[in-house]
C-alpha cells in the first residue's frame, strides 16, 4: 500500500520520466488507446444527429450511447479476468482489434439497430483499451508518476475535444457520416501493432472458466433494462423495468464481494467507508457525466439551430475544461486531494443547475459556461479519486483497482444515458415532437441531473468524516 511518504515523492516527480525509455513507449501507446476511446466518442457525439436524420430511428438515439456504455462495462470489467487468462500483451491488443470491429460494422450499417449493435461491440473494445489502461498505469509506473500520467490522460481527452469533434463534423455537414468511422480504422490497428511491439508483463494462465460471466450478463441486463424504459410509453412497465435493473445491479456486488476473483476491490460499495465513499463519488459522477452529455448536441441543434460542427465543440468544452481542471490538480502535492474533491463536486452542482435553468431558454454561451464548470469539476475529483483508490487498496490488488476504476465509470455512464432516455420519453420526447414538448423534455432531464449532482456531493460526507478519524488516530 501506498503510505504517507509517498507523498514528497510526488512532489519531485519530473514529467520527463514518463516520455523516456521504456516509460516513453508504453506512455505513447497508453495515449493512443485512450485517444481512440475519446475520439470516438466525440465523434459519435458530433455525428448522431445527422445519422438520424438519414436512416431514422430517434427512439434509439440514447441506445447509441447505453449499449456502449453497457458494451464498455463488460470490456472493462473482463479487462483483468482476460489478463489473467490470456497476459497482458493479448488481452491489450485484442481489445484493440474488438474495437476496431465495430467501427467497421457501425461503418456500414443500413439502420439504427444495425449501428446500436455496432456501437455495444465498439463498446466492449473501447471499454477493455481504457481499463487495461488504468491497470497498466496501477502496475507499470511507480506511485509517484501515476498523478504525471494520469495528467497525460486528462490531456489526451483533451486533445481529444479538439479534434474530434472537427473531425466527425467534416463527414456529418455532407452528410458522409460513415467516413468518420472508417477514418478511425487505420489508427486502431496502428495502436493493435504497437501495443503488441511495446506492452509487456506477466503470460496469462490460460483459465477462461474465470472469467465473470455470471456478473457480466448481470450488469448488461441492468443496464439493458434501464434503456429499455425509453421504448415503452406504459408507466407500469417502466417501473418494472427499474426495479429489475436495480436489483440485477445489486445482485452483481453482491456476488461480486463472494467471489474468488473479484472486479472491485473489497468494501467498494460501504458508503460509510473511505474506498466505499470514493467508488460511490465515481458511480455518481458518472451518472451526471453522462446525462449532461447524452442530449447536449442534439438540443444545441434542436433548439438553439446551431450547426453540427459547433455544437460539436460546445459538447466538447467539458472534456477541454476537465483537462486543464486535471493538469491543474496533477501538480498539486497529495494534501490538497481532499480539498479538490470538494471543490470540484461543489463546481459539478453549480453547473448542473447551471444547464437545467438555460438549455430551453439559452443564450447559447452561458450552456456553454455551464457545460465548462462541470468539466472544471470533474477535472478537479478526477485524479485525486483514482490516487486515493490506488493508495487504499493493498499492492497486489493495484491492477484490479485501476481496471475497476473505468469499470464503475462505465456503469455510471451507461445509467446515466439509460436514465435520461427514461426521463425524456416519459416527458413526450418523439421524432416527431414540437419544439416546446422538446424544451420540456430536456428542462425535466437536466432538472433531474442537478439531484444526481446533489447526491454525488453528498458522498464528501463519509468521505471527510472518515478523513478525520484518520487524523485522530494519527495524532494520538
Amino acid at each position: 500500500m501506498t503510505t504517507p511518504s509517498d507523498a514528497p515523492q510526488a512532489e519531485q516527480a519530473r514529467w520527463s520520466e514518463i516520455f523516456t525509455g521504456r516509460l516513453g513507449a508504453l506512455t505513447f501507446v497508453l495515449g493512443l488507446g485512450m485517444g481512440l476511446f475519446a475520439i470516438n466518442q466525440f465523434v459519435v457525439a458530433t455525428i448522431l444527429p445527422t445519422v438520424v436524420r438519414d436512416i431514422g430511428g430517434v427512439d434509439y438515439y440514447t441506445w447509441a450511447f447505453s449499449l456502449f456504455a453497457i458494451g464498455a462495462i463488460i470490456g472493462s470489467a473482463s479487462a483483468n479476468p482476460l489478463r489473467q487468462a490470456f497476459g497482458v500483451r493479448q488481452a491489450y491488443a485484442g481489445a484493440g482489434l474488438m474495437f476496431g470491429i465495430g467501427l467497421a460494422v457501425a461503418a456500414v450499417a443500413p439502420d439504427m439497430p444495425t449501428l446500436v449493435a455496432a456501437r455495444l461491440i465498439q463498446g466492449i473494445g473501447g471499454g477493455a483499451v481504457a481499463s487495461s489502461g488504468y491497470g497498466l498505469i496501477a502496475i507499470g509506473y511507480p506511485p509517484h508518476l501515476r498523478s504525471r500520467v494520469l495528467g497525460v490522460v486528462s490531456t489526451i481527452w483533451g486533445t481529444a475535444t479538439v479534434f474530434g469533434p472537427g473531425f466527425g463534423a467534416a463527414f456529418a455537414e455532407p452528410g458522409l457520416w460513415r467516413g468518420a468511422f472508417l477514418g478511425l480504422l487505420p489508427l486502431i490497428l496502428l495502436f493493435v501493432v504497437l501495443a503488441w511491439r511495446y506492452v509487456g508483463g506477466e503470460r496469462g494462465d490460460g483459465r477462461l472458466s474465470a472469467i465473470p460471466y455470471r456478473r457480466l450478463v448481470l450488469l448488461a441486463l441492468a443496464v439493458l433494462l434501464m434503456s429499455a424504459t425509453s421504448l415503452t410509453d406504459e408507466t407500469w412497465r417502466r417501473v418494472v423495468f427499474v426495479i429489475a435493473s436495480i436489483v440485477f445491479a445489486f445482485l452483481t456486488f453482491v456476488i461480486d464481494a463472494r467471489a474468488e476473483r473479484n472486479l472491485f476491490p473489497r468494501g467498494a460499495t460501504r458508503v460509510l467507508t473511505e474506498l466505499g465513499a470514493i467508488y460511490w463519488i465515481l458511480f455518481f459522477g458518472s451518472i451526471v457525466l453522462a446525462i449532461v452529455n447524452t442530449y447536449s448536441t442534439y438540443y444545441l441543434q434542436a433548439l438553439h439551430n446551431v450547426p453540427p460542427l459547433v455544437a460539436g465543440y460546445l459538447f466538447a468544452i467539458q472534456s477541454l475544461m476537465w483537462t486543464v481542471s486535471a493538469l491543474v490538480v496533477a501538480m498539486l502535492p497529495r494534501s490538497f486531494e481532499t480539498a479538490s474533491i470538494v471543490s470540484g463536486l461543489i463546481l459539478i452542482l453549480v453547473g448542473t443547475i447551471a444547464i437545467a435553468l438555460t438549455v430551453a431558454s439559452g443564450p447559447v454561451f452561458a450552456i456553454a459556461i455551464a457545460i465548462g464548470l462541470t468539466g472544471i469539476g470533474l477535472g478537479a475529483i478526477n485524479n485525486p479519486v483514482i490516487q486515493r483508490i490506488m493508495a487504499i487498496v493493498p499492492e497486489a490488488e493495484n491492477h484490479m483497482a485501476g481496471t475497476s476504476v473505468q469499470t464503475i465509470r462505465n456503469i455510471g455512464i451507461s445509467f446515466g444515458a439509460a436514465f435520461s432516455g427514461l426521463v425524456a420519453a416519459a416527458a413526450g420526447l418523439t421524432e416527431d415532437a414540437s419544439r416546446e414538448t422538446v424544451g420540456s423534455a430536456m428542462q425535466w432531464v437536466y432538472g433531474i441531473n442537478a439531484g444526481f449532482a446533489v447526491l454525488t456531493l453528498a458522498m464528501v460526507i463519509p468521505l471527510l468524516l472518515v478523513r478525520r478519524a484518520q487524523q485522530r488516530q494519527s495524532s494520538v
